[in-house]
């Protein structure tokens, strides 16, 4: 028989990380259909210009914890609308190497400004202690989680 682990607060605290996610995403969606991205797509794009380009295919997938054909997908997508390009890796011809499309980045920059203008619109209710505490308590669940996912892969166990 499993053991009831879960609090009624363990339980609220997860609805509230779903549901404020779930409607964030939905937020970005609006303002990224004028792009026709998702906030999937650009989850690509952002990793791309704020981690740098060039990843392979592989290195794209394990940064944004997504499987192989999903991010295969999100990549053939944001080809065919000429936000990425695909090159063959130097080191391997077997791999791809992922890079954005220098004509894509004015548009950005400007869907980067947009969001930038939802994210304030959404956060604009905390103030600065409030912020710093938010950080804090998210950054102490992302490491935790960050965590329990590294002994998941390391073990092959699922969480």
């Amino acid at each position: 028989m499993l053991k009831e682990y879960a609090t009624m607060s363990d339980e609220q605290i997860a609805r509230l990380l779903f549901d404020t996610t779930r409607m964030w995403r939905s937020q970005l969606n609006g303002v990224l259909a004028e792009y026709n991205l998702t906030a999937s797509a650009w989850s690509v794009i952002r990793v791309l210009r704020d981690e740098g380009q060039g990843l392979t295919q592989k290195e794209l997938a394990s940064e944004l914890s997504i499987e192989g054909p999903t991010l295969v997908k999100l990549l053939d997508s944001l080809e065919r609308l000429n936000w990425i390009e695909r090159r063959v890796a130097p080191t391997d011809r077997r791999a791809k190497t992922i890079w954005l499309i220098d004509s894509s980045l004015p548009e950005i920059r400007e869907a980067d400004l947009k969001l930038g203008m939802v994210r304030h619109a959404i956060l604009e209710i905390l103030d600065d202690q409030e912020r710093t505490e938010f950080i804090l308590l998210m950054s102490k669940v992302k490491q935790n989680l960050e965590q329990m996912c590294h002994e998941s892969n390391s073990e092959g166990d699922e969480i």
